[in-house]
């Protein structure tokens, strides 16, 4: 025997539709009903165990660039016993390092922001001591370039603040003129340093005899 086949008439159709599209409907409200229930049942983060204490992140100079002293160091003093061009001489720069700047001094820059010719530092000469009882502090990597005019100094270990701090510069001193020396002081771990004054240095020329003869 054979099998019957039942055809679609028209009485069938809406039928037929009505259904198609409930399960459309049901496909669409799918999704939503998932939503609704992550919105019901959110996901708890793992809290740490009992007794633990979460770690965060040390500060740093790339985290933390904020590194600055609480008041800053001013230069107070500076001493050229020959400023003569030419000369072998000695430049003592000395800081006031109060308490209240709380951070420890990590290095010193020298920068020479006017000039016609540099002076000619003897590196491994250079000195840093308290200006009060002349107690040496240790110093660290020494940066000179010409190029650039600046020195750099740092001081290994750091120095504590309180107590006023005199570096001294053996060099031989420059062709006559003025010379502007910008200062900057950094603190320990600190990126950038702060403005510790400007200083003026002035060498001459020697005074020739021939001059009270004419």
């Amino acid at each position: 025997m054979g099998h019957r086949h039942r055809s679609l008439n028209s009485k069938d159709a809406p039928l037929q539709a009505h259904r198609s599209s409930g399960a459309i409907a049901l496909l669409l409200a799918l999704p939503l009903a998932f939503a609704g229930w992550l919105v019901a049942f959110p996901l708890q983060a793992q809290a740490p165990a009992e007794g633990t204490v979460a770690q965060q992140p040390s500060p740093s100079p790339a985290t933390n660039p904020a590194i600055s002293f609480r008041r800053p160091l001013r230069v107070s003093q500076l001493q050229i016993p020959n400023s003569l061009e030419f000369r072998r001489s000695q430049y003592f720069f000395t800081f006031d390092f109060p308490t209240e700047a709380v951070e420890p001094l990590e290095k010193i820059v020298f920068e020479q922001v006017e000039g016609a010719d540099y002076p000619r530092y003897r590196v491994d000469d250079f000195a840093a001591f308290d200006a009060t009882d002349r107690t040496p502090f240790p110093l660290g990597t020494i940066e000179n370039s010409r190029d650039q005019r600046t020195l750099t100094i740092e001081f290994d270990p750091p120095i504590e603040p309180g107590q006023p701090v005199t570096i001294a510069l053996r060099a031989r001193n420059p062709r006559s003129g003025i010379y502007i020396y910008q200062l900057s002081a950094f603190p320990a771990g600190a990126t950038e340093g702060q403005y510790a004054g400007v200083e003026r240095l002035t060498f001459d020329e020697p005074v020739r005899r021939d001059r009270f003869f004419r």
